[in-house]
């Protein structure tokens, strides 16, 4: 297939209900193809399975799991152009175009900054110096972002991307790129996609935050989001810092925070569907956004 949008739902069913919400959203505003991986195990009810145009079915792997099954993305996909989505996003706008178009030819892109200092990926779990991660593997700053959206084209520097990404979390330096992550054995994606990418010199995108593909809800104090009008704004404001108006097309619900727009937006979306409402007793919030998290460069 030439692109389409796919997502991962490993290990648990409640992944998969986010992925139906966010299928959902996709085809509300774009025709483009959209798949999912699952557990071999894993049927979903005809109704869900209608949602996807492939339902692919992927062995649990020993090593990567959790966060780190996204190294096996290109292993996976069905598609040359593959717009990668976490699970606990949703798609407000068909401006969403505008960056397909944008990215068509690019191996790999991801929307973030450039940093050579300071803490880096941090949360509640951990977080990574960025100058000794420069320093340890001789790259002029990191490719710093948030993996809930990775753009990539099936191609000779896609691959060196991810077998980067593989080799450094198989390899000795596993615990000096990144940290553990969530549960035992697993660790967070992001620092090894983040070393691997600058030193294939691969930069990230850097829009203003006023015309993003992806906006996050990781220190959000005010927003606007509307299916209808394709309205995504949101005002966050760091610790420590000013408040800023971030606007896109897609909203990356980081431990689907603030839960209840979440919830009450995956419920618009499941009642014109025709699905059963969200049971909200099943999820409960991980926060791992910690006093030093920051999206954008330093200053």
């Amino acid at each position: 297939m030439d692109e389409g949008y796919i997502a991962i739902a490993l290990d648990d069913r409640r992944y998969f209900d986010l992925a139906v919400n966010l299928a959902l959203s996709l085809h509300r505003c774009d025709t483009r193809p959209v798949s999912v991986i699952v557990d071999r195990a894993f049927q979903p009810t005809a109704a869900e399975a209608a949602l996807f145009d492939q339902i692919i079915p992927a062995a649990a792997d020993p090593i990567l799991r959790g966060a780190m099954n996204k190294a096996r993305l290109l292993d996976l996909t069905p598609y040359d152009r593959t717009l990668y989505v976490d699970a606990d996003c949703l798609l407000f706008s068909s401006r969403i175009e505008l960056f397909w178009h944008r990215y068509r030819g690019a191996p790999f892109v991801v929307e973030g900054h450039r940093q050579s200092s300071g803490p880096a990926f941090a949360c509640s779990l951990g977080e990574k110096d960025a100058a000794a991660l420069c320093r340890d593997f001789g790259l002029p700053y990191l490719t710093v972002f948030n993996a809930g959206v990775m753009y990539f084209e099936r191609g000779e520097m896609a691959q060196a991307v991810f077998d980067k990404v593989k080799a450094l979390h198989a390899g000795p330096d596993r615990d000096r790129v990144s940290y553990t992550y969530k549960h035992a054995g697993e660790y967070a994606d992001e620092p090894y996609f983040a070393v691997a990418l600058a030193s294939l010199g691969i930069p990230p995108a850097e829009p203003p935050i006023t015309a993003r593909l992806q906006v996050t809800t990781p220190n959000v104090i005010e927003a606007a989001m509307d299916l209808d009008t394709g309205d995504l704004r949101l005002v966050k404001q760091p610790p420590g810092g000013t408040p800023q108006l971030w606007s896109g097309v897609l909203c990356h619900f980081c431990g689907l925070a603030p839960m209840e727009t979440y919830f009450d937006l995956s419920d618009r979306l499941r009642t014109e569907a025709g699905f059963p409402k969200m049971v909200r007793t099943q999820f409960r919030p991980v926060v791992l956004t910690a006093t030093q998290h920051r999206e954008g460069p330093p200053g």
